[in-house]
């Protein structure tokens, strides 16, 4: 009887990835900026409140902020009892508050106008179906139909 030959182990060469040196940074990929289309003439007049009603608001906010700064000076420099000081905290607070409002629908005018420029607007970010010009009228901002809007509210 012949003996047995052992198989032989075909060697197999293993890939290794190369370290990189720990000098070497993560590269940042920015994204590119959604590109712009041609504005549908139906939402230019939408556009255009947009547009206006985000100028009223970074004026409105830049009168708050400029106001907030004034009381604050005065507060720190007024002697004046515990009511003075609380009315002028209270009056604070309430500009704070005004301008985060602010903040909130400036967001979302913006959302908007990039949506009209990429055109995407008036389309159901949920269901991708047409939002009738008449929610769109009256919330321009709106990126649900009605009846998503309802669902996300839990209505």
């Amino acid at each position: 009887m012949a003996p047995k030959k052992k198989p032989v182990k075909k060697a197999t060469a293993v890939k290794t990835k190369k370290a990189a040196p720990k000098s070497a940074k993560p590269v940042m990929i920015a994204k590119a900026a959604p590109k712009k289309k041609r504005i549908d003439p139906a939402f230019q007049p939408l556009l255009e409140k947009l547009q206006h009603r985000r100028n009223e608001i970074t004026g409105q906010v830049n009168h708050l902020e400029q106001d907030l700064r004034e009381e604050i000076a005065d507060n720190q420099n007024m002697p004046g009892d515990m009511a003075d000081h609380g009315s002028g905290e209270l009056n604070q607070h309430l500009s704070v508050t005004l301008m985060e409002n602010d903040r909130v629908e400036l967001e979302r005018i913006e959302r908007a106008i990039t949506r009209i420029e990429v055109g995407i607007y008036g389309i159901c970010e949920v269901c991708e179906k047409s939002i009738p010009m008449t929610r769109l009228k009256a919330i321009p901002w709106a990126t649900k139909c009605i009846s998503c809007q309802a669902r996300f509210e839990g209505s």
